[in-house]
């Protein structure tokens, strides 16, 4: 492998953090997207005029159009991907089309292939 594909997805995961808080702000009418850990939000839902899931976990939440199927599951208080929450994000974007697997597939069939290589690419972007 020449180039690291995750390397390439990490502008994306940035990109998908900032639109999931927005669906959240937006989708439940809250001041900020944080709040949907409040007691009240928790739990699985769909947001509201969206074909979109949240489950809550934690400090995070996970943003999926059905399991395993699109968006993002982070932790508010990690701006940073980790290497465990990159890799089902890459399987997340490749299973909802956003990532062409033909680049991911030798990644996805390998999972000590992939380990590395979100390690490799993570420690560069730190």
């Amino acid at each position: 492998m020449s180039t690291n594909p995750i390397t390439a997805a990490i502008p994306l995961w940035y990109a998908q953090m900032s639109w999931a808080k927005e669906l959240i702000r937006l989708g439940f009418g809250l001041s900020k997207a944080e709040d949907i850990l409040s007691s009240e939000n928790r739990g699985c839902k769909l947001v509201p005029g969206t074909g979109w899931n949240i489950r809550t976990h934690g400090i995070g939440v996970d943003v999926f159009r059905t399991p395993g199927v699109g968006g993002i599951d982070f932790d508010f208080d990690k701006p940073d991907p980790d290497p465990w929450r990159m890799q089902i994000f890459i399987e997340k974007q490749v299973n909802d089309g956003n990532l062409p697997y033909e680049n991911y597939r030798e990644l996805l069939d390998d999972e000590e292939l992939m380990k590395k290589a979100i390690s490799e690419a993570l420690s560069q972007n730190a």
